[in-house]
């Protein structure tokens, strides 16, 4: 069997085909006509001439036979009809029938509320599943629907399928072709969807990771448009989506919309409304609805904040958020515990442990958080702790699989050590140097590159230079530099700092300025600096961009995704507080001018200018990638690059002084944390941050740390398993650009903690490993139930239906039939090729050479019968 031909293109342009080629012979003369009188007026001078000719043969003719006259009045008339045929301009050209088929777009809603099991919500309690087993969430259901049930086959005889994946924003994926063209028979078609339906699902939620074990790779093959359509999203905008899709699909060829969602809609333009524009183009929408609409009663955890580190005997909070369907009102016991050291995997519910405290919490209205605080005096042994929080949930709760989260905090006997090094006393430096001297959790040492000798700063030492060896460097797990003039450090100085982050796991942030950024950037002698930055430094003179109006309106933030999941740049403790918090923020008034990230580098935020160019007058998109890049970072061997466009994060402190020291801290542990998680003297485990939203990219990293290459790492092995038990194997691959360097990375699917493992294969049995939290986004939290009357009411609207998978099974009939209700809205177009040049050139020669043949047949004719 032969998969549907698959189109990809980010672009929906109909896939044409050429169904035969007619050749047509006219004139370029009467084909120039553009007025109604011209053909009639050639018409009639053709007839006088004929008739002019006719009647001077028959004066001339009339003493001869009457054979001879018609005979020479013949051969007169055939020469003047050559004439007027190479007057005519004869041309041949050949016609090429294009075949523009049918359109169907297939919307699959990619949010993360998808990846909520599909039978949550169905009556009586659910069981305990078997280790190893995943319930199918909605997001499988929904690829079910168009391969096992057949939706796809059944479109592939007359349309092509144009698949989108929507959440916070829509995208195409791919487009798959007409099932063996228009001459392709129904044998042909069914098996082409027969193929489409055996092929790999790699559903949105886990690449079916059941049937997947650990022996499947976690990513699915290049060109596999279904594993593009796992949930990741934090918002659903369906209404938005239906917009893009009409836009962008070509008009008159769209015949159908298919939504694959669970209609929790929580954002974005009103579906009903967006509606409007299909019901204006006359197509009409077939929703399938997954889920369910009932919540019975059930209380879980919906997430769990611990701090990644804490120090011995510190105290430190636990923050767990509840959530309640049916409950309202009640009261519940809520435990936090810290676990054995060896935690069992799986879903099912972790018992025992040392209980730290216990706190009863009134359960909040259908969909809302309710939080619970715990605040413990501390943990005296260094090491990694689990911490479970558990609920006693009431007899009522029909859910028991979800009462309990576990975190894993890291206790930590050591500060961090943190050099900053600053071009000059700026402002950004000088509340940051404060900021963390108040902290007794950091140990700050300053260079200043202007400073002279005997300078008096507040910090434990003040530098002369550069640490002069390695040992020295070691000492610190972060450096912060604010437009630091790099030319002061000797080639051997940037190398040690090269070798510090890249194989010593340091943290580097670096400030950009307006005093020293030019001047070492012109030197060709800080190569290596550039190439610490995770920005592309592409020319010598690039400086920081002030406005036109002479800095007297800030440039606003404009966050990309990475940048609204990364929680160290959070400002509040849920993601839609520190938007709202961000939002207060103007900006900044400068910004190094840089618009490109290098591969591999995250961009976080990107600066927009004010007025018509920026966010007020053009509707740029939140990704904001028409500017400049704000804040960016990378993972740099083992260790962590940030970069800050500009030296005016203390702006904050209009807004609240405590945002600075926040955003203050949290980076410089972010950056540093490789240095505090070291683990093996052999290599480190790196992930970019702790806490992911589900369905997030997770990018393991393992970095040797005696640069011996990425051969001492070649038998390593990495698997990650999630809150369901279930492991996925993680391949690892060498990364060209740094040696000593493999890297790898999964889908965080699922809700809940994720436990990565490296086996370093040498036989020593040692491993390495890290935990990660994925939670699903606050807005997909809200409304997990289906929105049966949304999907009603969009498929009455536009002509079409909704159908929802909890009421009855969808199959290959039901897929027939609704096929057969979206109509053919293919079309034939006939393009013309370039005039035949030899069939020009052979018709004028032979028109030549009649005309001349004629005309000298007839003078002889003449001569013979002594006609003058």
């Amino acid at each position: 069997m032969t998969a549907l031909p698959i189109i990809s293109s980010p672009v929906q342009p109909l896939v044409s085909a050429i169904g035969g080629v007619q050749h047509r012979i006219a004139s370029a003369l009467v084909d120039g006509f553009s007025q109604w009188w011209q053909m009639p007026l050639l018409v009639v001078g053709l007839v006088a001439v004929a008739a002019w000719i006719s009647w001077m043969y028959r004066r001339d003719a009339a003493e001869l036979p009457r054979g001879v006259g018609l005979l020479l009045a013949a051969l007169r008339l055939g020469a003047m009809a050559a004439l007027v045929a190479a007057f005519f301009d004869l041309q041949r050209t050949a016609e090429h029938e294009i075949v523009f088929p049918s359109r169907v777009a297939v919307m699959v809603d990619s949010s993360a509320s998808m990846t909520l099991p599909a039978g949550l919500f169905q009556d009586g309690p659910l069981q305990t599943p078997v280790a190893g087993e995943t319930a199918a969430n909605r997001a499988q259901r929904a690829l079910d629907v168009l391969q096992g049930g057949g939706l796809l086959a059944a479109l592939a005889p007359r349309h092509e399928v144009s698949v989108w994946r929507f959440d916070a924003d829509a995208e195409s994926i791919t487009v798959l072709a007409v099932a063996g063209g228009e001459a392709a028979s129904a044998g042909e078609a069914a098996s082409a969807g027969e193929a489409a339906s055996a092929g790999e699902t790699a559903s949105a939620g886990s690449s079916t990771e059941k049937d997947r074990g650990s022996d499947e790779p976690a990513t699915a093959p290049a060109g596999d448009w279904r594993a593009q359509l796992q949930p990741r999203g934090f918002e659903t905008r369906i209404g938005e989506a239906l917009l893009r899709v009409v836009d962008q699909e070509p008009a008159g060829a769209l015949a159908g919309v298919i939504l694959l969602t669970d209609g929790g809609n929580n954002a974005g333009v009103d579906p009903a409304a967006a509606a409007g524009a299909l019901v204006k183009a006359q197509v009409p929408l077939f929703a399938f609805g997954a889920g369910s609409e009932r919540l019975p009663a059930n209380v879980r955890v919906a997430d769990i904040l611990v701090p990644s580190r804490v120090f011995p005997g510190d105290r430190f909070s636990v923050q767990a958020y509840l959530q309640s369907q049916g409950l309202v009102g009640q009261t519940v016991k809520v435990e936090l515990a810290e676990l054995p050291d060896a935690v069992p995997s799986g879903a099912r519910p972790v018992e025992g442990g040392r209980v730290l405290d216990v706190s009863e919490v009134a359960l909040a209205a259908d969909g809302e958080l309710a939080a619970v605080r715990f605040d413990i005096p501390g943990l005296e042994t260094p090491g990694r702790r689990n911490l479970v929080i558990r609920v006693t949930a009431p007899a009522a709760d029909q859910n028991p699989l979800d009462n309990q989260q576990t975190a894993e905090v890291e206790v930590v006997d050591r500060v961090t050590q943190v050099l900053l090094m600053a071009g000059g006393p700026t402002r950004e430096y000088q509340f940051m140097r404060n900021v963390l001297e108040r902290d007794k959790s950091f140990s700050v040492d300053v260079l200043l590159g202007t400073a002279v000798r005997g300078a008096s700063q507040d910090a434990r030492r003040i530098l002369e230079s550069f640490p002069a060896t390695a040992e020295e460097l070691s000492t610190y797990d972060c450096i912060v530099a604010f437009d630091f003039d790099w030319r002061l450090l000797d080639a051997a100085a940037q190398s040690r700092l090269e070798r510090w982050v890249a194989r010593e796991s340091g943290g580097l942030v670096l400030v950009a300025g307006n005093i020293f950024m030019d001047a070492w950037l012109a030197d060709p002698q800080t190569t290596l600096i550039r190439g610490l930055y995770p920005i592309e430094l592409r020319r010598a003179g690039q400086s920081l961009v002030d406005e036109p109006a002479g800095f007297e309106e800030p440039m606003p933030l404009q966050f990309t995704r990475d940048g609204q999941e990364a929680e160290f740049l959070w400002l509040a403790g849920s993601r839609i507080a520190n938007q709202t918090v961000w939002s207060e923020f103007k900006g900044f008034y400068a910004c190094f001018d840089a618009a490109v990230a290098k591969p591999g580098a995250t961009v976080y935020a990107r600066v927009l200018p004010p007025g018509p160019a920026g966010p007020r007058g053009d509707g740029l998109g939140p990704d904001g990638n028409r500017g400049k890049i704000a804040l960016a970072g990378q993972l740099y061997g083992s260790g962590n690059v940030f970069h800050i466009g500009s030296g005016e994060t203390w702006r904050l402190r209009a807004i609240d002084d405590a945002l600075f020291e926040r955003i203050s801290t949290q980076l410089v542990r972010h950056v540093s944390q490789g240095r505090l998680l070291a683990g093996s003297r052999r290599a480190r485990l790196m992930v970019e941050r702790d806490r992911y939203a589900v369905g997030a990219n997770v990018l393991v990293r393992l970095v040797t740390a005696d640069g011996d290459g990425a051969a001492a790492l070649s038998t390593a092995t990495c698997r990650a398993e999630g809150p369901d038990g279930v492991p996925v194997r993680v391949p690892l691959s060498s990364d060209p650009g740094r040696p000593g360097v493999m890297q790898g990375g999964f889908i965080a699917s699922r809700e809940g903690g994720w436990r990565i493992d490296v086996d370093l294969g040498d036989g020593s049995g040692e491993m390495l490993s890290r935990r990660i939290q994925a939670r699903l986004p606050d807005r997909e939290l809200e409304r997990p139930r289906l929105d049966r009357g949304l999907l009603e009411r969009l498929g009455a609207l536009t002509g079409g239906a909704a159908h929802f998978l909890a009421d009855a099974p969808w199959g290959a009939e039901e897929s027939a039939a609704l096929a057969a209700r979206i109509p053919d809205r293919s079309r034939r177009e006939y393009e013309t090729g370039a005039p035949d040049g030899t069939f020009k050139r052979r018709l004028n020669a032979f028109l030549l050479a009649a005309g001349t043949g004629l005309l000298c047949l007839e003078w002889i004719i003449r001569r013979l019968v002594k006609l003058a």
